[in-house]
């Protein structure tokens, strides 16, 4: 099952990164996980890490105030590797500020035995530094994990990073 869905992620990133390049961009930036464990309904452990990610998105004009970014991120702290799928809505507040909200989906690539992918809401903010340049800062809070995994663990992620646009 890893096997296929690497293979296919792989497969939806080269195609990904050839159709249409004016709206392709390169990321990258830091990222802050926090990770909470509840076992009997009171948080029992909580610790967080700071990590890099890298990736790359592309970025839909759906009118004149609002795009739509999906993204592909991967993200690497010391104990936590993973992927993540946000798909942004942007509110573009002027020419140069956004607001950004949208469902983003995560998978640990971790050797774990259950809870492998999760559901989180994100929310932040861009400012485009010129036509290419640009920086931007995300909250993705988890609002669901598959498996008894996900019973027990939050995981919470904030992305600082910057990026490229091809136009």
């Amino acid at each position: 099952m890893k096997k296929a869905f690497l293979t296919g992620l792989l497969i939806f990133t080269m195609i990904f990164t050839t159709v249409g390049q004016e709206g392709f961009a390169a990321k990258a930036g830091f990222n802050n996980v926090s990770i909470s464990v509840d076992t009997d309904g009171f948080f029992d452990a909580s610790d967080s890490e700071l990590g890099f990610f890298i990736g790359g998105g592309y970025n839909f004009e759906a009118s004149d105030e609002f795009d739509i970014e999906p993204s592909l991120l991967f993200s690497f702290v010391d104990d936590l590797t993973s992927l993540y799928i946000p798909i942004m809505a942007k509110y573009k507040i002027s020419e140069q500020f956004n607001i950004q909200a949208g469902p983003q989906i995560n998978y640990l690539l971790e050797d774990l035995p259950d809870g492998e992918f999760g559901l989180d809401l994100a929310f932040g903010g861009g400012f485009q530094i010129d036509s290419n340049w640009f920086v931007e800062a995300r909250y993705g809070i988890q609002i669901s994990r598959g498996g008894d995994f996900g019973d027990v663990v939050d995981i919470n992620t904030l992305t600082i990073g910057g990026g490229y646009r091809f136009n």
